[in-house]
């Protein structure tokens, strides 16, 4: 969906403080000065094929954020997140991963996201306000799809989208400008605490019922 909030005062190694909408220029400079080609994931190999997947990516050690009015909306969104995938707004958080440019061209097969730290259990995607076309983000999971466009420019919003580390996604192909967003490791603080995450016994409940 959408959220409205103030941008952060989000600042580059090598390019700056971004303005909003992101301008094309600076969408260069970005890559330009600061980006490598991402990598992706098949079984314990990284790999980079730019037939598979064509995005630059920024390392967060570049990035920094200010701005305590985005600090405070960015919580409340994660809040948002947690509560619509079904899971106390406490014991989640979110931690900053990368930031993402797609340029004209840039896409992503379809694929699964690893767990990259301990309690991971899905992935949070922050659009910035950029002017692109395409580049749409397609979800999947048991049979259902979702296709859902994170476009925008107003400087007063941000776009998003929230699913579990097993549903399979892509991003299309973006046809003209580029397509600027920040990704965030979503953790479940109780599966840091307790390890791998167990379903509950309800054999019990079952065999009660059943009686």
């Amino acid at each position: 969906g959408k959220h409205e909030s103030p941008m952060p005062i989000l600042s580059v190694e090598g390019v700056g403080q971004l303005s909003f909408p992101v301008p094309a220029l600076q969408a260069r400079e970005l890559i330009a000065a600061a980006a490598e080609r991402a990598p992706y994931g098949r079984g314990d190999q990284t790999l980079v094929d730019e037939s598979v997947r064509k995005v630059w990516q920024i390392a967060p050690e570049k990035i920094s954020f200010e701005g305590k009015s985005w600090a405070s909306k960015f919580e409340e969104l994660v809040g948002r997140v947690a509560g619509g995938l079904g899971l106390p707004p406490k014991e989640v958080r979110a931690d900053f991963y990368k930031l993402l440019v797609y340029d004209e061209g840039g896409f992503f097969q379809a694929h699964r996201d690893t767990e990259k730290a301990g309690g991971m259990f899905g992935t949070l995607v922050v659009a910035l306000p950029s002017a692109h076309e395409g580049g749409e983000l397609l979800v999947r999971h048991a049979g259902r799809e979702v296709v859902v466009d994170l476009r925008g420019t107003d400087p007063g919003e941000v776009g998003f989208a929230a699913f579990y580390a097993d549903c399979e996604h892509e991003v299309r192909p973006v046809v003209s400008g580029h397509r600027v967003c920040l990704i965030f490791n979503l953790i479940l603080a109780s599966r840091q605490r307790d390890g791998d995450a167990q379903p509950p016994d309800e054999r019990p409940f079952v065999q009660g019922a059943a009686e």
